[in-house]
């Protein structure tokens, strides 16, 4: 029974906090199959999520360490200090549709004036990031990489090496990131809280 409340409690916050999201699974375990207010683990499976105007193709994300025991406690809802680690998948179509909706337009200018030349789409092909420009007469075809350290991804000029960050998040760590033949692959971790 309460593992299903659990559940049910997730796909809520989740349906709350996305604007789009089709959940595919949600496992709850704890170890030894009792609930004392501590979750052991929460998996979870989804597609097609659209969070923060942020387009995603596919997430999976493990939460370790939920303690709902002060949540419970509380009259207030919060749960602090979970650890999350997240599979993301993102297609070229979604990184595209981030990019041009006005919420991202600033990290869109920011990429045009690196890149030095407006794009009207992205393609993904070879491990490289190649921008199609908006202008038909422009022939420049550069093609461009992803870099990750600790904490930030910076979008890299395969030929001379410059860098424009595009992601710098003290609470985020990159593990992964890598390129498949027509998507781009991430592995983050971060200590999540909700109030």
């Amino acid at each position: 029974m309460i593992p299903k409340l659990i559940r049910l409690g997730v796909q809520t916050i989740l349906k709350i906090i996305c604007e789009n999201i089709i959940i595919k699974n949600i496992q709850i375990i704890n170890k030894n199959d009792k609930f004392n207010g501590t979750i052991d683990e929460i998996y979870i499976k989804a597609e097609k999520i659209i969070f923060n105007k942020i387009n995603i193709s596919k997430i999976n994300f493990r939460i370790r360490n939920v303690d709902l025991k002060s949540a419970l406690n509380s009259k207030k809802f919060s749960i602090d200090n979970c650890n999350a680690v997240m599979h993301i998948k993102l297609t070229k179509d979604n990184i595209n549709k981030t990019l041009f909706n006005k919420k991202w337009k600033r990290l869109k200018t920011s990429i045009e004036s690196f890149i030095s030349m407006n794009f009207q789409s992205i393609e993904i092909n070879n491990k490289s990031i190649y921008f199609i420009p908006s202008d038909t007469f422009s022939n420049k075809n550069i093609d461009y990489n992803l870099q990750y350290n600790q904490n930030s991804i910076s979008l890299v000029n395969n030929i001379n090496k410059e860098k424009l960050s595009i992601l710098n998040d003290k609470n985020i760590i990159v593990n992964k990131l890598f390129f498949c033949e027509n998507h781009i692959e991430l592995e983050l971790s971060s200590e999540i809280m909700f109030n």
